[in-house]
């Protein structure tokens, strides 16, 4: 089966790409021999003036039957132009290596024999100075005979150089072959060694890169802690974009177990919280039933207090007592609650005590005995109540705002009149009187404002003990922070003030929420320390130190140094407590330590800070960070969120493209080989995940529950890319804190609009957590298997760890990305920046992974030659061995998936659509021509409609390894096209990879769903607009749109881009009902439907799109016509000009003008082959102001060449006349002629190949103008025109062939004088 269409746009090759790819490494190595050859001929030809080096080529064509292969793909040619550049040019560079080293090793022994041979140290300084200095020298020789090596380089100037991509420089090559013999041997020669003269510069450049990529490959963070600037600038650029960032591998191991752990803790509370609260709203109604009346508010408190006090009653590490249970059940049967309610109740009040005993047990195995024994009373008075003033949201910033009981007010205000009076000593303050009430209220008000504020907390639930910071320096101060520090809780004066009621949902949450941060924070702060300690009794560096100077010792004094607790003190802070930390006190690097802080949400990036709004900001950057967060990120989120999360087919398209992370890792595969394996996971997957249920409950089954805490602290699920840059791009907008109050108005408005609807971003993350659920089982099971057929004993939670550690290294994960990603969400580009970065890092990781399974793990002292990953490799002194990895075949399943993927997937879409469509190859590629930009390297499948007309499925779509893919694909087809218009494999390979880059930065740097619609309509002045008309070109409304029309159009192409996808559904209920569009087609039923998918056939409608590509065309021509009269070269600025410039630049302009005409002759070609017809096709170029007679030439391929106007010229005689000087476009009039001559015998099917230096006068002096009207042109021919002046006619063979007899006695004369 072909592979072809991987790289889809090599046209009309009936030869695969890797078919073309294997020819083009064989042809390569034949081209090497073939260089060899050729050089020494061409030198014979130097020497001897024969023409040897030409039948040394049509020999090696002979020899060579692949050469023709190879060059059927962009790959081919790619791969035998780096055989032939690699092999010649590696063995060069090799061997001047070689050649110094010897020189080397002969001046070090003269130095250390001039050392003497006593003193061994000055010989080991002497010697490690010359070692230090031969590195660059050793370079520079080396890179010299890597130059001279690719003089052995056959296809020099098809392969091309830099200069002929910029067609100027020392560098371009002579392309144009002379008639053999010595010139043409001149010619080739020179042409070799401006070749290789080129890598001289590029080898340092390419061996820079490859130095730092195995530098931070290998070594790691110890070039963090390298003396050299050059290993920290790689290592800096390396924590920009690597998941661990600044800390080590060992730290980010143990920061992402201690968030796995709360993430599980996180999901127990609120499992137990939806289950109590589910069990009560069943209670409530047989209550009723009871009373034959509703409850009362009063009675609705006093129950949810009683299981309150339930919950957090006794010691909290044991169970409920059961008397109370009892007696508490007893009460709840006597309300008429059913035995089935009462049970759900009391167990999860069991369910409840016992996860918080677990962390209060857990957090005191890691503190010392003190904290545990008060840490119970401390969490009661912590969690027992919740406080209407952080549950009240202000509407309007008035209506619904909290406000206290008048008895409160004055119970709060006599309280802090009493502080004051004890603060003041005032011995004759008398309760009853009003003195101190002022002030008082003063300090209540404060209460109330500072409540209502972290009400709006960005952490978790609003913290009562606010009010320690809101007393700051006011009376009673003193006894507030005592009590809290005692009970966790404020005096009960205070809590009556902020609307103190019990709830056991909150008890709950609060409890497991608190507890969890302490227990896995001290946890992973033992597990730190622990390995820490083990890693310097090895003999290792580690990473934390019991000195600063220790420190500075470890890191070759080369990084700030610092106390870890002076950076982290406050993550060992919570309201229930202060946890011990065993690092505290130690010394680490300022960038681990930072980075600690920013992994624990204790401090962010500038960026990050500025955009929510940093603490202490002035007011012109509140001002500046509420107008970006509310006017760019906010739409943005919004706009994001639409379409992904609200919009039902995404959802489809990510459940169903989800599935390629299975097939990639050789998941699908092993169903193929063990289809019960795969079937249990794939249960496992839909039943865990939820992903069908259509409640908002995940689970019928407890079990399930649990399995999926499990998987939670493992790091597996609820890790969404897109889900996590949505929730933190959400975070950073905080629609809802005051700043400076001018949010307070508009905040509430627009609160709803911020939270996510739950269950459809449930449902997201299920879809993805199917997949993932399905890949782990999988990989536990069949590595389970492994090793027991390999007789290797692995403990369950191992191996657990080792399959989790798969997946979250093979499928996307929102943990993992790195730092600046995750910072840039807040840019108002790019739309889910870390879905790309995950594709580029996991698809790496499969690879590697499969690598790592299937290389052969040698005994000690065993050496292996050759490959280390076949089923059986080479050791030295035992022959062949079979591979002994027991991972080898799950490797082996892993590489296949990753190569079926990425390939064989898209190739049997593709072809087996073309076979069953019956579409030519010709036809696909003409198809290719109409689609949008963003489908142009896309992997297009066609088929065909009933009525026979041609639509494509844009595969890339929905094909999540596209990313990976499309780089390769898009610079195969600019390889192929370069060379098929005659350019360079080089300049198609540049070409190729500045495409390449920009397909890859495209969803780093493209403008988001948003600011694409604000640029449509010029939505913000300060940023650039495209005066209402899209990106791809289609107008939206003109200058001549009346004012009410065209902002009704503005505002519905912002809100299309705001609001979730539709016209999906309108397109589903036009095809249903035989409904006509506005362009009067009636729409496929079946085609709509699989859009639902991912799958919509889309038409290619040529005709319209001409109109497109004519404006393209009239566009191109106008900037070629400009080559010539404006731009940075232009000739008309009116200084001096030289009449070779004006030569050159008739070249360039006509050169672009061509290329332009070209593309539309292709694009007419294209559009005839998809069935428009000639009549239409002329009629649109008629309405578009473009002749019958244009047209005309463009569809047979006829170039007329570009030549100045008459008021063109009169400018260059202005220009003279003005300067004083004679009239240089009449000089070179003569030569424009001929070269438009020449030009018109060019067709647009052929190759811009006319020699510009053929053209050139060569240095044109133009004197002052002189009395007599006839100018006088002093001309001088250059040394470096090519071409030989016949002695007797005093012209070119060009010029004698091309001019007139009288623009030949015209240039005789100027030549003469």
């Amino acid at each position: 089966m072909s592979l072809e269409p991987l790289f889809p746009a090599e046209q009309n090759n009936e030869v695969s790409w890797y078919t073309s790819g294997l020819a083009g490494i064989v042809s390569g190595g034949i081209k090497v021999v073939e260089g060899a050859f050729s050089l020494g001929a061409e030198l014979v030809d130097l020497g001897l003036d024969t023409n040897t080096a030409a039948q040394v080529e049509i020999f090696f064509d002979k020899l060579n039957p692949l050469e023709e292969i190879a060059e059927e793909t962009g790959v081919g040619k790619l791969t035998q132009a780096l055989v032939q550049i690699g092999v010649p040019g590696g063995a060069g560079f090799k061997l001047g290596t070689k050649l110094y080293n010897r020189y080397f090793e002969a001046k070090k022994a003269g130095k250390l024999v001039s050392a003497g041979s006593k003193n061994l140290a000055k010989q080991k300084q002497i010697a490690d100075k010359l070692n230090k200095e031969a590195g660059v020298p050793r370079f520079a020789v080396g890179a010299i005979g890597g130059a001279a090596g690719e003089a052995f380089v056959a296809d020099v100037e098809e392969i091309g150089s830099f200069g002929d991509i910029f067609d100027r420089g020392p560098t371009q090559l002579d392309v144009f072959a002379l008639d053999g013999g010595r010139q043409d041997a001149t010619r080739k020669l020179m042409n070799r060694f401006k070749f290789g003269s080129e890598a001289l510069l590029l080898t340092p450049f390419a061996a820079g890169i490859g130095i730092g990529a195995k530098a931070i490959a290998t070594r790691g963070k110890e070039l963090a802690y390298s003396n050299s600037r050059i290993d920290r600038f790689f290592n800096k650029v390396a924590e920009a974009f690597t998941p661990e960032g600044p800390l080590t591998r060992a730290i980010f191991g143990s920061q992402k177990v201690m968030e796995g752990f709360r993430s599980a803790d996180l999901n127990r509370a609120t499992e137990l919280v939806r289950n109590l609260d589910k069990s009560i709203s069943r209670a409530f109604p047989q209550m009723q039933d009871a009373l034959d009346r509703s409850l009362t508010k009063k009675e609705k408190d006093s129950f949810y207090k009683e299981i309150n006090d339930l919950i957090l009653d006794g010691d909290l590490t044991k169970l409920s007592d059961p008397k109370k249970l009892e007696a508490f059940e007893a009460s709840l049967k006597g309300k008429n609650v059913d035995d089935t309610v009462v049970k759900e109740i009391t167990t999860t009040i069991d369910e409840a005590r016992s996860t918080i005993g677990n962390l209060i047990d857990s957090t005191g195995k890691y503190n010392p005995k003190e904290l545990k024994d008060i840490l119970q009373q401390r969490i009661k008075g912590l969690v027992n109540n919740t406080y209407k003033i952080f549950e009240t949201k202000p509407v309007l910033g008035m209506l619904g705002r909290y406000k206290p009981t008048d008895d409160s007010i004055t119970g709060a205000i006599n309280f802090f009149r009493r502080q004051i009076a004890q603060s003041n000593k005032d011995a004759t303050f008398d309760p009853k009187s009003t003195k101190y009430y002022e002030d008082a209220k003063d300090i209540v008000d404060r209460i109330i404002e500072d409540g209502l504020k972290a009400a709006k907390s960005k952490k978790g639930l609003a913290d009562p003990t606010y009010v320690k910071k809101t007393l700051e320096d006011l009376p009673g101060e003193r006894f507030v922070k005592k009590f809290i520090e005692k009970t966790g809780a404020p005096p009960a004066v205070i809590r009556k003030l902020m609307g103190e009621m019990k709830d056991p949902r909150y008890s709950i949450f609060n409890a497991i929420t608190e507890l969890s941060g302490m227990a896995r924070t001290s946890a992973m702060y033992k597990e730190m320390f622990d390995t820490n300690a083990a890693t310097q009794a090895a003999g290792g560096k580690g990473s934390f130190w019991n000195s600063r100077q220790e420190a500075r010792d470890a890191t070759n004094n080369a990084v700030k140094i610092v106390k870890l607790d002076d950076k982290l003190s406050g993550l060992a802070d919570f309201r229930a407590g202060r946890i011990s930390n065993p690092l505290g006190q130690k010394y680490t690097t300022e960038a681990i330590a930072d980075g600690l802080a920013k992994a624990n949400g204790l401090t962010e990036g500038y960026f990050i800070q500025a955009v929510r709004g940093r603490e202490g900001a002035t007011a012109a950057e509140k001002g500046a960070s509420f107008l970006y967060r509310n006017l760019l990120l906010f739409p943005k989120a919004t706009a994001q969120l639409a379409k992904t999360v609200l919009s039902i087919p995404t959802h489809l398209r990510n459940l169903i493209s989800a599935g390629a992370f299975a097939a990639a890792n050789g998941v699908l595969t092993e169903g193929l080989i063990n289809p019960k394996l795969l079937g249990n996971a794939f249960r496992k997957g839909w039943e865990i995940s939820g992903v069908a249920n259509l409640k908002n409950t995940r689970f019928k089954d407890a079990d399930f529950e649990k399995a999926y805490r499990e998987l939670l602290e493992l790091g597996v699920v609820n890790s969404q890319v897109q889900i996590g840059d949505l929730r933190n791009l959400l975070r950073d907008v905080n629609f809802g804190d005051s700043i400076m109050d001018l949010d307070k108005v508009v905040n509430p408005m627009l609160a709803k609009l911020k939270k996510i609807p739950e269950y459809l971003q449930g449902k997201y993350v299920a879809e993805d957590d199917f997949w993932k659920i399905t890949n782990y089982f999988v990989e536990l099971n069949r590595r389970d298997a492994a090793y027991r057929a390999a007789n290797i004993k692995k403990p369950l939670d191992e191996l657990k760890k080792e399959a989790a550690d798969i997946v979250k290294n093979t499928v996307p994960n929102y943990n993992f990305v790195g730092d600046i990603v995750r910072t840039a969400r807040v840019l108002p580009v790019g739309n889910f920046m870390s879905f790309p970065s995950e594709m580029i890092r996991t698809t790496t990781n499969i690879g590697s992974q499969a690598m790592k399974e299937m290389r052969h793990i040698p005994a000690p002292g065993e050496i292996i030659r050759g490959t280390d990953i076949a089923p059986v490799v080479f050791i030295e002194g035992k022959g062949l061995v079979k591979n002994n990895n027991p991972m080898y075949s799950i490797g082996v399943k892993r590489a296949t998936g990753m190569a079926f993927t990425l390939t064989a997937v898209p190739t049997m879409f593709v072809e087996g659509a073309k076979a069953l469509y019956d579409v030519t190859e010709d036809e696909l590629q003409a198809l290719r021509r109409f689609v949008p930009d963003w489908s142009k390297n896309s992997t297009l499948v066609p088929v065909r409609g009933d009525d026979g007309t041609l639509k494509y499925i844009d595969f890339s779509h929905s094909n999540a390894y596209d990313l990976i893919g499309r780089p390769f694909r898009t610079m195969s087809n600019e390889i192929m096209s370069a060379t098929k218009d005659g350019d360079t494999i080089l300049k198609g390979f540049t070409t190729g990879v500045e495409e390449a880059m920009t397909e890859i930065a495209a969803p780093f740097i493209d403008e988001s769903i948003w600011t694409e619609a604000a640029a449509d309509i010029n939505l913000y002045p300060l940023l650039p607009g495209r005066d209402g008309r899209t990106r791809d070109g289609r107008v939206l409304y003109t200058d001549q749109t009346p004012v009410g029309d065209r902002a009704y159009i503005k505002f519905r192409h912002l809100m299309e881009a705001l609001l979730p996808s539709y016209k999906q559904y309108i397109r589903l209920g036009q095809a249903a009902l035989e409904k006509p569009t506005k362009t009067g087609k009636i729409l496929e039923l079946n085609d709509q439907i699989a859009g639902f998918a991912g799958f919509r056939p889309i038409e290619v409608e040529p005709l319209d799109a001409m109109g497109f590509k004519i404006a393209e065309y009239q566009r191109g021509i106008r900037n070629a016509r400009r080559e010539f009269t404006g731009g940075f070269f232009g000739l008309l600025r009116g200084g001096p000009i030289d009449p070779d410039d004006i030569i050159s630049r008739y070249y360039e302009s006509n050169k672009a003008r061509f290329n332009v005409m070209k593309e539309m002759n292709k694009n007419i070609n294209a559009a005839q082959i998809l069935g428009t017809t000639t009549s239409s096709l002329r009629k649109e170029f008629s309405d578009r102001q473009l002749s019958t007679e244009t047209f005309n030439d463009l569809r047979r391929g006829k170039y007329e060449p570009y030549f100045p106007s008459k008021d063109i010229q009169d400018r260059f005689r202005e220009i003279a006349r003005n300067l004083g000087s004679a009239n240089p476009f009449l000089a070179v009039a003569p030569t424009l002629r001929a070269m438009r001559s020449q030009m018109r015998f060019l067709t647009l099917d052929d190759t811009f190949d006319l020699d510009l230096n053929d053209f050139l006068l060569g240095s044109v002096q133009t004197p002052p103008l002189p009395n007599t009207p006839q100018p006088n042109v002093d001309t001088q021919v250059s040394a470096a025109n090519t071409q030989q002046i016949n002695p007797t006619t005093n012209l070119t063979r060009t010029e004698q062939a091309l001019l007139s007899p009288e623009e030949q006695i015209i240039r005789e004369r100027l030549r003469r004088t």
